[in-house]
């Protein structure tokens, strides 16, 4: 099975790929990363050079680079996002561009395919924001969080693609 994985630096998304290839011989796995701010390359320095791992360099804010990388994927899990509340409060236009733009680059491309692809996104508690008495307050990363998971739905619901 081939798949796509975005954000494959970070932490979560690097322990995924390890996993993913010890325990299934079967995969090949695109990381497609933009080396952000959480990206560490030293998490997959062990994958240099190994015939089913394939990294490359680059943004999901990229639709054609995206198309490029989707082709012949059966599955994308998308890790790719920005983070830390701070950062998105003093300027969200990365975290728009990204969390937003890119996972709609994402599932654009995978709609556009003559095949299904599965479609998995990975988020955080961030997509619900902070509880100050009694609800949830709004900072720049909570709203493009929320946007980038509404995406995935509304291509779920939309055109019957199958993500999750």
């Amino acid at each position: 099975m081939k798949l796509l994985v975005t954000g494959g630096l970070g932490f979560i998304g690097s322990n995924f790929i390890i996993k993913s290839l010890s325990n299934h011989p079967d995969y090949e796995i695109i990381n497609l990363d933009k080396m952000g701010i959480g990206a560490n390359p030293e998490n997959l320095k062990q994958l240099e050079n190994r015939n089913r791992y394939l990294y490359i360099r680059g943004d999901i804010s990229d639709f054609k680079l995206v198309q490029e990388a989707i082709k012949g994927v059966e599955v994308v899990i998308n890790f790719a996002a920005e983070t830390h509340v701070d950062r998105s409060i003093s300027n969200p236009n990365p975290f728009i561009e990204s969390n937003y733009i890119g996972t709609f680059n994402l599932l654009e491309a995978e709609r556009k395919m003559d095949r299904k692809i599965r479609h998995i996104q990975i988020s955080t508690d961030e997509v619900y924001g902070d509880i100050t008495r009694g609800s949830f307050s709004l900072k720049p990363i909570i709203c493009t969080r929320q946007v980038h998971t509404q995406l995935q739905r509304q291509q779920r619901t939309s055109y019957a693609m199958p993500t999750q």
